[in-house]
């Protein structure tokens, strides 16, 4: 059985371009960046290659790119990094575990923590913040586009109010880096979170993007790198592996736009025609990403289903090692106990045919029409 994997949003598969590159790169480039011979002046420049590479699709400036781990790494970096005791800090209750399990640490070192909750369509308005905001608050940190809903968030108005009112604004933009366009130039962002495996780069490597000037006490200590700010060697592969899958994806934008609403669009309806009732939560999305409730349908189960039919999907953010748990986002939209718990994550990407999405909309179909006749069965 040929797998159909429609899980985008958790992680991507790597790119075979980038993988044949990553592989020469494992076999020849060998050297540590940090020393003098020519085998670390190799390794360096593959590392120097991938910044500009970050910084070009950004419009940052080269040495504005800090090579991290993850995006995890990444987040953390820039709150434990930022915030102080005795300082205030605004977040949205939908953000990355990375943003809000950090918060019981960062309220044990005596920052004030306020959330901020979307609006029914999954969207943070910047009015929502603006009402948090105290004469102490030094950092904001909204997510780019959510991982669950997949839905855009006003990051440029946030930033500007922040700017306005003298203070930090973050971004956690791993869901957003090769999707939509993001312009540090444009945008007044003091940093922005990225990572490689959401855009058919390899695991295991991310990036903070850190605006000149501004400061960040660094979150792991050793031998200097990344201007001393991320300590430990390089790891070499991935980092070039990041930097090439981040301009692919910049160069194929349009195209994979293109392409993935087309698939979005015959979804829609291939669901229509057959009668399967649903609801889309969240609006201003990105391409290809449905937090969809199947109200005649129990998520778990259909998860399930699928996965025995070879068709992988998720039940809300894959983020929570496996569990399978009802996202309070959802009831915080206004989805009732019931709607929440019929309610799964289907995310599709460059990878996926038309075809692909018919296989997936008859198997959904084929389980709907066993559920409704069970249900038929049992009331008589």
């Amino acid at each position: 059985m040929k797998r159909i994997y429609c899980d985008i949003s958790a992680t991507t598969p790597l790119d075979r371009r980038v993988s044949s590159f990553m592989y020469d790169l494992q076999s020849e480039t060998f050297g540590n960046p940090s020393s003098m011979h020519r085998e670390g002046q190799s390794a360096r420049a593959v590392i120097e290659k991938s910044r500009c590479q970050l910084a070009q699709v950004l419009k940052s400036k080269p040495d504005e790119i800090i090579f991290t781990s993850s995006g995890t790494e990444s987040n953390n970096m820039a709150l434990q990094g930022v915030l102080k005791t005795g300082e205030h800090f605004i977040t949205s209750n939908y953000e990355h575990p990375s943003i809000l399990k950090v918060l019981p640490f960062l309220k044990e070192k005596g920052v004030d923590c306020s959330l901020v909750k979307p609006d029914k369509n999954g969207i943070i308005e910047p009015e929502s913040i603006e009402q948090k905001i105290k004469k102490n608050t030094r950092l904001i940190s909204i997510m780019y586009v959510n991982n669950e809903l997949g839905t855009i968030n006003p990051i440029k108005k946030i930033a500007e109010l922040s700017k306005e009112r003298g203070i930090l604004i973050h971004s956690d933009a791993v869901q957003a880096l090769g999707k939509i366009p993001v312009d540090t130039d444009d945008i007044p962002i003091d940093f922005l979170s990225m990572s490689s495996h959401k855009l058919y780069g390899p695991k295991g490597v991310g990036a903070l993007y850190k605006r000149e000037g501004s400061i960040i006490e660094p979150l792991i200590y050793g031998g200097g790198q990344e201007s001393n700010l991320r300590g430990s060697t390089e790891n070499i592969a991935g980092i070039g592996g990041f930097g090439m899958a981040t301009e692919i994806a910049t160069m194929e934008i349009e195209e994979n736009s293109e392409h993935i609403m087309r698939l979005e669009t015959h979804f829609i309806n291939q669901l229509n025609e057959k009668e399967i009732p649903y609801q889309i939560n969240g609006s201003q999305r990105v391409p290809g990403v449905f937090n969809i409730t199947f109200p005649a349908l129990d998520g778990k189960n259909l998860v399930l289903q699928l996965d025995l039919a070879g068709i992988g999907i998720s039940y809300g953010a894959a983020c929570a090692s496996g569990t399978m748990k009802t996202s309070s986002m959802l009831i915080d939209l206004g989805l009732t106990e019931e709607e929440a718990l019929s309610t799964v994550r289907i995310s599709f990407g460059k990878i996926h045919t038309l075809e692909n999405i018919q296989i997936v909309t008859n198997t959904i179909g084929s389980i709907f029409n066993q559920n409704l006749g069970k249900e038929m069965a049992h009331a008589g």
